[in-house]
Parts: structure tokens; sequence; C-alpha cells
């Protein structure tokens, strides 16, 4: 009775206040939607607890021209479920490669809690993709800044790929995230390394507050949902008179 009580105070105080003009990240577009829409924390668009925004696309010190372009590039949403394992998935099918040519692309991006709390617990990287023949090899690197305990990570072909670090004793609000994409090609026309699919997850700790077991904190509730209720009443919340 009390915890709805309270949840009944929190949302009717929420209605009046502006929410957060944050948009909802887009499904299955392009990386340069998100490149061109999504660029500055003003722009930044939402998935589940996260904010995304700062979106850019390098090619790495061994590029030879082979790597796909933004707009080749899909871009996925993942909500996990709306605090854990919550983040983003990129796809293409031009992270291929054989006859020992080269790829070697970076991509980055921000993310962020929606509360700014310092909130961000651990990270998770998965990558999908095959080696063909011999020869050759696939892998993506994840750098976190600020730096946390265990960046950066790497998931690699054919048999690390997927790897997860904690760092909730130095949890974080905001990181900047950079994965550097690197193939190389098997020996033979037929020998392929191949990345389809990587995807980036975070996830977020919840403060929890103790439950109230005497009548004393159940009063104290009372008597702040009425004083909340005066409040709305007088700012229009309500259909009431002042």
């Amino acid at each position: 009775m009390k915890r709805n009580l309270v949840l009944l105070s929190a949302l009717s105080m929420m209605a009046c206040i502006p929410a957060a003009a944050s948009s909802l990240c887009a499904n299955n577009a392009t990386l340069q939607t998100y490149i061109t829409g999504n660029d500055t924390f003003a722009n930044a668009c939402q998935i589940g607890d996260k904010l995304f925004w700062g979106f850019s696309l390098t090619n790495g010190p061994g590029a030879l021209g082979f790597e796909p372009t933004a707009t080749q590039i899909q871009v996925q949403p993942v909500p996990g479920d709306g605090l854990t394992n919550v983040g983003i998935s990129f796809n293409t099918g031009g992270w291929v490669v054989s006859s020992s040519i080269p790829i070697d692309q970076i991509l980055s991006y921000n993310v962020a809690t929606v509360s700014g709390s310092a909130l961000i617990k651990d990270a998770t990287l998965t990558i999908t993709g095959s080696l063909t023949g011999t020869g050759g090899s696939g892998s993506v690197q994840e750098t976190l800044t600020p730096a946390v305990a265990g960046s950066p990570l790497m998931a690699s072909l054919p048999s690390t790929l997927s790897i997860n670090i904690d760092f909730s004793s130095t949890k974080m609000s905001t990181l900047a995230v950079s994965d550097r994409i690197t193939l190389l090609g098997g020996r033979g026309v037929q020998d392929l390394a191949h990345i389809s699919v990587f995807e980036n997850d975070f996830s977020e700790s919840v403060e929890t507050v103790p439950e109230p077991t005497t009548a004393g904190p159940l009063g104290a509730g009372l008597l702040l949902f009425g004083m909340a209720g005066r409040k709305l009443r007088q700012r229009g919340c309500f259909g009431g008179r002042n």
C-alpha cells in the first residue's frame, strides 16, 4: 500500500515536469543517419536507460580502401530489459575480405545514463563472424574513455566472440566508445575473414532503497503525498479548484 502511494505521488509530480526531448534510436537505420541526426548530446537518441550520440566512422592506419561506408552499415538498438544489456549493434556484409586484403576501420560514439548519475557498471562486446581457410584474422577492439578496469575489450575470430568487463567499483555516467574493426583475408581467394555484426552492451546498477517496516515511515509517506497533492492542485495539474 505505502509503495503504491509513494509511486502515485511521484507519477503525479512527473506529469507536470517537462520530459527530456530525447527521441528513440532508430531501428534498422544506416550509420550515416546516426552520424547526421545524432551528432551532439542535444540530439542524442535513447535506448532503454541510455543516451547515444556523437557517432563517427574513420579508417584506421592500416586501411587500403576496402572498408564499408557509413551508408552500408546498419544500426540496430538493443533494448535489453531497460537496465541490463542495453546497447547497440552494427552490421554489414562489407566486413569481409580474402587474399590477404586488410580492413581497418574505427567506429566511435558516446553513451550516457539518462539520469546523469554514475550507474554504468559493466560493458560487453560481442561479434558474429567466421574464418574460412587459413591465414585470416578478424577482431574488434573496444576502448572505453575514461579508462575503466578491463578496457580495451577484445573479441576475436574464431573463438573469443564475446567478452564482458565489470567496473562496478568505479561506475560511470558517460563513456566515449571506440570500436576498431580489423580483418585480414586468408591466403587464397576462397580463404575469407568475415565479421557480420558486432554489438556493444552496457548495464546500469539499480540503487535500492530499504523498504520501511514501521508505521512511522508510512505516516510520513502519507503526509508527503498530501502535500504533493495540494501543490499539484495549486499548479493546475488536477481538475479541482486552487
